[in-house]
């Protein structure tokens, strides 16, 4: 275990269900877990956790620690979701006198759509979750951009897609936020993205709005609030992302707000701090 004394607060590293992942304890009636997108890993909700003095924990997915996955063997979707449940229910059981927040930014907000749809197909007891905040989880394969890229690019030679996602750039803050997303990619194992990319391409249809729906109704059957935060190319979609909520009888039950934010900027510490107010207090 390793500790870095951050004004006068100590943020751990740990592993627990056999994942790694990053600590900062703190006199709370909360506690928050944070998901990390695709290629991405705990220490992207550092400057959060640096900042913010309430329980929170930085999850690493299997195979996206910073410093790399030792050869690990490619990781499923399914063995993600079975170890991030059993780790939600073990952190849930040892903070007992906390109410639980779950947040997932891209990928990681699918997660939770997933470890909803774990407990909830299974009949298992789902941890008692006070609230899930999603950050622009995906709605069909129109919104996996970067899934469909490295899904099909050759998993011992993701160069060329990693250049053709720089190029999708719209302008000079798109290209500074992808250049910064691939700094931090690069360096991974990329057969694991791939993998992952792959699985999730699966879940999700070409098209349709009501497989959305439906999966976001089971995160209102295991948590009391249920918030969606979406960047400004949620715009189009949002419509019909509302109809299919409206469809399965959630419309009361789910705050939603577009923001005018790139996709990247929804996990900066202001704006995770704007959202989360109302729930860590």
């Amino acid at each position: 275990m390793a500790s870095t004394l951050v004004s006068g607060h100590v943020i751990d590293e740990r592993t627990s269900t056999g994942l790694r992942y990053l600590e900062r304890k703190a006199n709370s009636d909360t506690l928050t877990v944070f998901f990390h997108g695709l290629g991405l890993d705990a220490t992207d909700y550092l400057g959060y956790l640096r900042r913010h003095d309430s329980h929170s924990i930085a999850l690493n997915l299997r195979g996206y620690e910073p410093d790399g996955a030792d050869g690990l063997p490619p990781v499923r979707l399914a063995a993600h979701i079975r170890m991030a449940a059993a780790f939600v229910e073990e952190v849930s059981r040892e903070n007992a006198d906390k109410k639980v927040l779950l947040v997932g930014f891209s990928l990681g907000a699918d997660l939770i759509l997933q470890l909803a749809e774990h407990w909830q197909s299974r009949g298992l007891a789902a941890p008692p979750i006070h609230a899930a905040v999603l950050l622009d989880p995906n709605v069909n394969q129109s919104t996996m951009t970067i899934s469909r890229l490295f899904a099909e690019a050759d998993p011992h030679d993701p160069v060329p897609a990693f250049k053709r996602l720089v190029n999708l750039a719209p302008d000079k803050d798109g290209f500074r936020s992808l250049c910064h997303y691939l700094a931090k990619v690069a360096p991974k194992d990329f057969g694991q993205l791939s993998q992952l990319s792959r699985d999730m391409i699966t879940y999700w249809g070409p098209t349709g709005y009501d497989q959305f729906g439906t999966r976001l109704h089971n995160v209102t059957q295991v948590a009391d609030h249920v918030r969606l935060v979406l960047s400004a190319a949620y715009r189009e979609h949002l419509p019909a992302m509302d109809a299919a909520v409206r469809r399965c009888g959630d419309g009361d039950r789910i705050s939603v707000e577009l923001t005018q934010l790139d996709h990247f900027d929804l996990i900066g510490e202001e704006t995770l701090a704007r959202e989360l107010a109302p729930f860590t207090g």
